[in-house]
């Protein structure tokens, strides 16, 4: 696999309106206090990234409502004038209060169209927002570059 070099790598900023959240519980134990849930998620990036997104996590929760969770997530847009779409792999911890913060990274050899040997990282940052049509939004900063 090919390095880029460091000055190759851009960073942008987008804001995530979460159009569509739906929570399935899929498996409950009571006595563990833990609970496999599947969440199907439709998004809707701009900023930096101007593009639509569709997740599937599966997440373990607390009855407080904090927990890990692990995504995968295909993007269908822009970056720059660089239009495509991409996979990507995530994992983020939920706190009590309503927030997740994780990590996501661009599956290698994902990219199509324009974004064709795209790679990258991002960290994200969702919470509760009462604005929202779904209840949730986000922010993520995005780091990448191309092979």
């Amino acid at each position: 696999m090919l390095q880029a070099k460091t000055s190759d790598h851009k960073t942008i900023q987008s804001d995530v309106e979460v159009i569509k959240y739906d929570r399935n519980v899929i498996d409950q134990t009571f006595s563990s206090e833990l609970a496999i849930v599947e969440t199907l998620l439709e998004e809707k990036f701009s900023g930096g990234l101007e593009a639509v997104g569709t997740a599937k996590h599966v997440r373990l929760e607390r009855r407080d409502g904090s927990g890990t969770l692990i995504c995968y997530e295909r993007i269908d847009g822009a970056i720059d004038d660089c239009r495509g779409s991409f996979l990507l792999e995530a994992s983020g911890r939920m706190d009590a209060n309503g927030y997740v913060h994780g990590r996501w990274e661009i599956i290698a050899h994902s990219g199509t169209g324009d974004l064709e040997g795209i790679q990258g990282y991002a960290a994200f940052m969702a919470k509760r927002d009462g604005r929202s049509r779904s209840g949730w939004s986000a922010q993520t900063t995005l780091t990448y570059w191309f092979e």
